[in-house]
């Protein structure tokens, strides 16, 4: 049986993750990257994540991140690949996610090395089965430049929890839509912004309501019952529990300090503008 404090600390490290790998995906720098490339901006962020798969089709996209409507990952995939090769993608992304860590972060660079040793100790102790993204970005090249090793391997790491909570919401069960609807009821983050990111239609999001309320887990509005609190929760801590392996792989009291490094990269983030543009600004 898994401790408190080490489902804690799996909670903690998946939040930290989050941050230290997710400013690549509202950073100006790396959709300069992209754009140099000559992918649109339809085509970024699936062919970015993507790359690391190789040139799959949508399909396969579409089953690995989980939530997104197909329409918009047909409209990306596969006319990225003829517009640069996964390899030229995945180059540009980690590239473009050290330029920012090393802008934004810089005063902590002597941390660097201490962080990329705790994160490789941690993928050591970690195998991949059902585990797709966070294998395939293992099996990207390790580059040769300090902040841009640490970034990959905190991405694989990122990926390993990603890929264990989509299994989490697969075994609840729901669906796309229906996992999006229980995230804005937590309050988190809202309707708005998942809409507009994941790209679904109203009435798929209102028949996913439907759904929800008729299993007793949403009202008509779309917030919690007492039971779809309850269910929600329940997805997170197996998220958290199963996660504890990642704990395991490290150690507790390298867990803490693993913890203590990534908080400082993203505080050194947020304040260095990484997510300004999440934020409506830069």
């Amino acid at each position: 049986m898994t401790s408190t404090d080490e489902v804690t600390l799996a909670a903690k490290l998946g939040t930290n993750l989050n941050s230290a790998h997710g400013h690549i995906y509202f950073a100006p720098e790396a959709a300069n990257a992209y754009a140099a490339l000559g992918l649109s901006p339809h085509q970024q962020y699936f062919a970015s994540r993507g790359a690391a798969l190789g040139a799959v089709g949508p399909e396969v996209v579409i089953a690995t991140f989980f939530n997104f409507n197909p329409a918009i990952v047909h409209r990306a995939l596969p006319s990225a690949w003829g517009v640069a090769t996964p390899s030229q993608i995945q180059q540009a992304r980690i590239g473009a996610a050290a330029q920012v860590m090393e802008q934004c972060a810089g005063s902590l660079e002597a941390t660097v090395a201490e962080a990329t040793d705790l994160a490789g100790q941690m993928l050591e102790g970690l195998t991949d089965e059902g585990r797709p993204l966070a294998a395939a970005n293992r099996s990207v090249p390790e580059p040769d430049e300090p902040w841009a090793r640490l970034w990959q391997r905190l991405t694989i790491l990122r990926e390993w929890r990603g890929d264990v909570h989509v299994a989490a919401l697969v075994t609840a069960p729901v669906d796309a839509v229906e996992a999006l609807v229980l995230h804005a009821a937590t309050g988190v983050v809202p309707k708005a912004g998942l809409m507009a990111t994941r790209q679904w239609p109203e009435e798929a999001w209102q028949s996913a309501i439907e759904r929800l309320v008729a299993r007793g887990l949403v009202e008509a509005d779309g917030s919690f019952t007492a039971e779809g609190k309850t269910f929600r929760a329940k997805i997170e801590a197996t998220t958290n529990e199963v996660c504890v392996r990642m704990v395991d792989a490290l150690g507790a009291a390298n867990t803490v300090r693993f913890n203590e490094l990534l908080q400082g990269y993203r505080e050194a983030l947020v304040e260095g503008g990484a997510f300004a543009s999440l934020l409506g600004g830069r």
